[in-house]
């Protein structure tokens, strides 16, 4: 089900994309959420030359952009769940960047040839929820993702961070997009965090 839902995930990315940084945590997280989707919408429908290069750029446009509200680090450490423990500074340092890029990777290629022209999202409740032990505010924002007539219901998963609010979980169809990911590394407990590396490695073409 996640993955069917993938293409769903990715407009969670690009509408979140355009102005949340902005605007910062002076605003509350859902209404930084709802003034982005107009900005977004359109940057989706721009037409793309179909050659590689062209795409490639567009992409690496759209992952720099996801990369000012995604919180990669906390998404990631949640992925690897207790095998975070396992890796050391530089380890962690290095998956964050690959996994980053391979998790943006599979969203982009579930865009190609799709119309976002008639999208729509009804966002519904905001829910603040229990800060951190360390004080840190978190926010859970509903809304439901019409596309072609198909409704999907999706939560963004927000906290608040240097002052302004990130996303560091996407809760698709009730399935967590962190713990979809974490119960694919929960088996590679035998594997060392070199070798997970050199996997993302081979994904990605590094």
């Amino acid at each position: 089900m996640f993955r069917k839902s993938l293409f769903v995930s990715l407009i969670v990315l690009a509408l979140i994309y355009t102005g949340v940084t902005a605007a910062g945590a002076e605003e509350s997280p859902g209404a930084v959420l709802k003034r982005s989707i107009d900005n977004a919408i359109i940057i989706l429908n721009q037409p793309v030359e179909p050659v590689q290069e062209a795409l490639d750029e567009r992409n690496q446009r759209l992952f720099e952009m996801a990369a000012e509200v995604f919180d990669f680090p906390s998404l990631t450490m949640g992925a690897l769940g207790s095998n975070w423990r396992r890796f050391n500074r530089a380890e962690r340092n290095e998956f964050i960047d690959l996994f980053s890029h391979v998790v943006a990777n599979s969203y982009f290629s579930q865009m190609e040839g799709q119309d976002f022209s008639n999208v729509v999202i009804d966002f519904g409740e905001t829910k603040m929820l229990q800060s951190t032990s360390s004080g840190v505010r978190r926010a859970d924002i509903e809304s439901i993702v019409t596309h072609n007539g198909t409704k999907t219901p999706v939560v963004y998963r927000m906290l608040e961070k240097n002052n302004t609010w990130k996303v560091y979980d996407v809760i698709i169809e009730n399935v967590s997009m962190v713990s979809n990911y974490r119960e694919q590394y929960k088996a590679r407990f035998m594997d060392t965090p070199q070798k997970m590396i050199a996997e993302l490695k081979e994904k990605l073409n590094r």
